[in-house]
């Protein structure tokens, strides 16, 4: 399993502007076509309480190659913490 999000990969060369871009594309993960409603579902519906277990659950960020196929062309890691952020809620769990 290749992930260019890792500390040797795109994370490490992420340009700030593509990074803090809104999400607003079809998918929050290109390579592993993870969606936005998929995030929900994993924290709502499995109850994942971390970004590390959304990522497991939704198979986010596996065989990644972000440079290509994110149209940011930075790694998707910062939009999948964006989404996380937006619908985990610890106060209601």
């Amino acid at each position: 399993m290749s992930n260019c999000c890792n500390e040797e990969g795109c994370q490490s060369k992420t340009d700030e502007k593509k990074v803090n871009a809104p999400v607003n594309g079809e998918y929050v993960c290109y390579c592993n076509k993870v969606t936005e409603k998929d995030i929900a579902n994993a924290i709502l519906e499995q109850g994942c309480s971390s970004v590390n277990a959304v990522i497991k659950a939704t198979g986010a960020m596996k065989n990644s190659n972000c440079a290509v196929n994110n149209p940011k062309g930075v790694c998707c890691y910062e939009d999948m913490v964006s989404v996380f952020k937006k619908y985990y809620k610890p106060e209601e769990k």
